[in-house]
């Protein structure tokens, strides 16, 4: 009797440590979530005034000599990185 009692306990603690487990790894993707959405609305954001900003200064942009206009792409092409 005392060894089933035993393999009950131990069989509970191995659930609970497991539930435990899972609840942290879930814990852990939602806080993966949370930053990728809060990224996609940075990301949203950015590229609402970038088309706001290419409105207003379209004939700028369309002005612009080889030069000034390679400049201004590598620039767009550096923005946001680290």
């Amino acid at each position: 009797m005392a060894e089933l009692e035993l393999i009950v306990i131990v069989s509970n603690t191995l659930v609970v440590l497991a539930t435990f487990l899972a609840t942290l790894y879930r814990i852990k993707i939602e806080r993966d979530q949370i930053r990728t959405v809060k990224q996609e609305v940075k990301a949203t954001d950015c590229l609402e005034a970038f088309r706001k900003y290419i409105k207003a200064e379209r004939d700028s942009v369309a002005k612009m000599n080889k030069q000034e206009l390679d400049a201004f792409l590598d620039y767009l092409e550096n923005l946001g990185k680290c």
